[in-house]
């Protein structure tokens, strides 16, 4: 199961967009609290967590305890109801993903974090979209589809750093 917590006392639109990401994702949602990251991480081998910049999400971290890696990437977000009117639900918990253009050097990256879940499959309905971008401020967007209708939150990714977990 793919978890997703924030970082501490998270505002209430950085809590908007984790309920939209996990409501896409079929994840978890993790209330942290104040418990520490590294006992977390202690459970759960993989985490997703969402912290904050002057009260909007500013950065997701994919946490990979057994590649002892962290993909960190610094977003600006729009929520789902920003994006599409009515809320939906990824009931089956599959997910497809697409890399176009410039965002292919990306795809073994996000690939390996996610298909550990086994969330990954070519046929579902629900894509992941790594999308270029035209902007010089921004490398690429991921947008979320239910065919091909505009789902879930548009995550804006202006960097993208590899990490080792400490």
């Amino acid at each position: 199961m793919m978890v997703i917590t924030t970082s501490r006392k998270p505002s209430q639109r950085t809590r908007s967009f984790v309920n939209d990401l996990a409501r896409i994702l079929n994840a978890k949602i993790l209330t942290r609290g104040k418990t520490p990251l590294k006992d977390i991480l202690n459970e759960y081998s993989k985490l997703i967590v969402v912290e904050e910049y002057k009260g909007n999400p500013g950065k997701i971290k994919f946490y990979d305890v057994n590649r002892n890696k962290i993909i960190s990437i610094l977003i600006s977000a729009k929520l789902l109801r920003e994006v599409c009117e009515e809320e939906t639900a990824n009931l089956e918990g599959k997910i497809s993903m697409e890399f176009m253009g410039n965002t292919k050097k990306y795809r073994k990256l996000f690939y390996d974090f996610f298909s550990d879940f086994g969330v990954v499959n070519g046929n579902s309905p629900f894509r992941m979209c790594f999308e270029g971008s035209s902007s010089d401020k921004n490398i690429f967007y991921i947008q979320f589809y239910e065919n091909n209708k505009k789902v879930g939150p548009l995550i804006i990714v202006k960097s993208l750093k590899i990490l080792e977990i400490e």
